[in-house]
C-alpha cells in the first residue's frame, strides 16, 4: 500500500533527548562552579525535555505531537526569560539556540510567531542589563541566527511541499497518480461504509492516445494531458478529484454521485471536450466507462470494474457511456 509520511516526530524525540544530555552536563557544570540557582532552573528544563522525548516516541497522533511541541518550547522559551533576568550572561547561549530549535520542531507559522515574541523579550533583557555597544552587537548576533533558522525553515517547508506533491501527482498531467487513486479509494470506500453514501468512479480514456505520442512527440501529448486535466476540473464539483494513470486514461473520483450524476457529468465533459479543437491533435475521441461502490466490494475491484467498461466500450467502437446493469 502506498503510503505518505512526512512525520518529523521521532528526529524531535532524538532532538529532546539530547539536549537533555547537554542539559544534565550544564548542571554539572553550574554544580562545580556553584550556580546553584541556575542549575536548579536547568533542571526544571530537563523535566520539560525528557516527558516530550518519551510522549513524542511513543505517540503516533501528529497532532497530538503539534501541540505537545508548542507547550514544550513556550514553557522552555518562559525559563529562559526568567534565567536571563537572574544570570544574563550564563543564560545568552541558550537564547542564542531557541531560534534554531524552535523553527526545526514547530510549523513555521507558529515558530515565527514565538520567536517574535521571545525576539522582543529577549532584546529588552539585553538592552537592560548591557552597555548599548554590547546591546547592539548581541541583539545583532541574535537576529542573525533567528534569520538564518527561519530562512532554513522556509526552504525547508517548501521542499517538503513538493516532495509530497511529487509523492502524488502525475508529472505528466498534473492530476493525482494511479497509486494514489488507490490510496484514497480505501479511504473513500471506508468514508462510505460508514456514511452510506453512494461512491462513483467515472473511467475516461483518450482513444489513441499511444499514437498520438508517437505522432506528435511527447511534449505535446504531455500539453495535451494537462489541458484535458484543466478541462475536467473546470466541469467537477468542489471535492471531486481527478487522477491519472500515465497511459491517457483519466479516472474522477465522485463521492455522493448515483449514476444519474455520473451519466450527467459524461454528457458534459463530452460537449465541453467535443467543441475544443486542440492544438496539433485535432479532435479527440473519448471511451468513457462508470462503476457505483458495491456492497463488500474492495477498492482494486471497484477500480478493475470501471476500467472494464472502458475496454468494453473500445471493444464496441461505441461513444457510450458503459455502466452496471
Amino acid at each position: 500500500m502506498f503510503r505518505i509520511s512526512m512525520a518529523k516526530d521521532p528526529a524531535v524525540s532524538l532532538l529532546y533527548a539530547l539536549i537533555s544530555a547537554a542539559s544534565i552536563v550544564l548542571c554539572i557544570s553550574h554544580y562545580v562552579f556553584g550556580h546553584y540557582q541556575i542549575m536548579f532552573l536547568t533542571m526544571i528544563s530537563i523535566g520539560l525535555y525528557i516527558p516530550s522525548a518519551i510522549f513524542l516516541f511513543l505517540n503516533r497522533e501528529q497532532s497530538y505531537s503539534k501541540y505537545a511541541n508548542i507547550l514544550t518550547l513556550t514553557s522552555i522559551a518562559t525559563l529562559i526569560q526568567y534565567q536571563l533576568g537572574i544570570a544574563t550572561e550564563l543564560t545568552m547561549h541558550l537564547a542564542f539556540a531557541f531560534p534554531i530549535i524552535s523553527y526545526f520542531i514547530l510549523p513555521i507559522r507558529w515558530a515565527f510567531i514565538l520567536n517574535t515574541t521571545f525576539m522582543l523579550c529577549t532584546s529588552i533583557q539585553i538592552i537592560v542589563h548591557y552597555e548599548l555597544a554590547d546591546s547592539i552587537r548581541l541583539i545583532l548576533i541574535y537576529l542573525a541566527l533567528g534569520t538564518s533558522s527561519l530562512c532554513y525553515a522556509y526552504i525547508n517547508t517548501v521542499k517538503r511541499k513538493n516532495l509530497l506533491n511529487l509523492a502524488v501527482t502525475d508529472y505528466q498531467s498534473g492530476a493525482y497518480n494511479y497509486r494514489f487513486l488507490v490510496e484514497k479509494l480505501h479511504q473513500e470506500i471506508a468514508r462510505s461504509c460508514v456514511t452510506n453514501r453512494t461512491l462513483s468512479l467515472l473511467a475516461i480514456t483518450i482513444e489513441d492516445y499511444q499514437q498520438i505520442q508517437d505522432i506528435h512527440g511527447v511534449n505535446i501529448s504531455e500539453r495535451l494531458l494537462k489541458e484535458f486535466k484543466s478541462n475536467l476540473n473546470n466541469l467537477l464539483r468542489a471535492g471531486d478529484d481527478i487522477f491519472h494513470n500515465g497511459k491517457g486514461t483519466f479516472y474522477i473520483l465522485l463521492p455522493n454521485c448515483p449514476i444519474e450524476g455520473a451519466i450527467v457529468l459524461k454528457e458534459r465533459i463530452y460537449k465541453n471536450i467535443h467543441n475544443i479543437q486542440w492544438q496539433n491533435v485535432g479532435d479527440l475521441q473519448l471511451n468513457t466507462g462508470f462503476a457505483t461502490l458495491e456492497s463488500n466490494e474492495s477498492a482494486e475491484q471497484f477500480l478493475t470494474r470501471a476500467s472494464e467498461h472502458v475496454v468494453k466500450q473500445q471493444q464496441t467502437a461505441l461513444r457510450l457511456l458503459a455502466f452496471d446493469r
